[in-house]
Formats: structure tokens, sequence, C-alpha cells
């Protein structure tokens, strides 16, 4: 039987893959993503196979079907930092990320991507942290 909620957490309007002859669908989450939509979805949002058939190489929308690690939440690392250091990394992750999404980022309801947390890791190695900073806890997903 079809499992209908193998990717439970699809973003709305998320655009799929027709193109099962592509080399990647196998491993590619527009494309298993749109074998596994269920039969009551009205409509979905796809690539436009017209285009797809011009791409030479590989396609700019493959999207592994890989999880990788996100981090939820540094209030740890800002807690261990001495006052002047905090203050520093504070405006260097408010000018990275703007203000609203700094705070949603440090309390952990917004999710760092691996790329992300290499950015925040550097902001806090500028600002004199030292070590290896963890953050205050990770999760495991798709990047979609």
């Amino acid at each position: 039987m079809k499992e209908e909620h193998y990717f439970p957490n699809v973003p709305h309007n998320y655009p799929l893959c027709l193109n099962r002859q592509c080399p990647k669908a196998s491993t590619c989450l527009r494309q298993l993503v749109e074998q596994e939509v269920a039969d009551n979805v009205e409509y979905w949002v796809i690539i436009s196979p017209k285009y797809q058939a011009k791409l030479k190489g590989a396609c700019p929308h493959y999207r592994s079907s890989k999880k990788v690690q996100y981090a939820k939440g540094c209030i740890n690392i800002l807690d261990n930092l001495p006052h002047r250091q905090r203050q520093h990394a504070m405006s260097g992750l408010v000018e990275y990320f703007s203000r609203r999404t700094y705070y949603r980022v440090r309390k952990g309801e917004r999710l760092l991507s691996p790329a992300e947390q290499r950015d925040v890791q550097k902001i806090f190695k500028q600002c004199g942290a030292t070590g290896k900073q963890e953050f205050d806890a990770y999760v495991e997903d798709y990047e979609w």
C-alpha cells in the first residue's frame, strides 16, 4: 500500500518535478514528493517540462533527498560569552538576519541550515569566541 504522508512537512506550493527519466529522479525531493502526492490533492505546482527539456547538464532545481542537520537555538552559546563579546555577537547576528529573525533563531523558533550554521559560527569567532560553539539542539530534516 502506498504511504501518503512519507513527506509530511512539504512546504506549501513546493515545486514538483514530473521528469521520471531524469538520472537523479530516485534521489530528488521534487520527484519523490510528486510520486507520493495523495490522489485527493486538487492542484500542484510543477517545474515546466518544456523548461526541463531545454536543460543541458545539472538541473538547477535538484534537491537531495538526504536529510541534513539543522541547528535549533543559540541561547547557550550567547550565555557562555563574556558581556562584551555577547554584545558584538548579537549585533553581528542582527546584521546578518534582521532583528526579528535573530530573536526567532536565538530561541530556536527558526532552524539554521548547515550554511547558516557556518556563517553564525564565523560571527561568533569574529567576536572572540574560542573553540567549537554548540547550538542548543539539532534536528534532522530535508533541505527543501
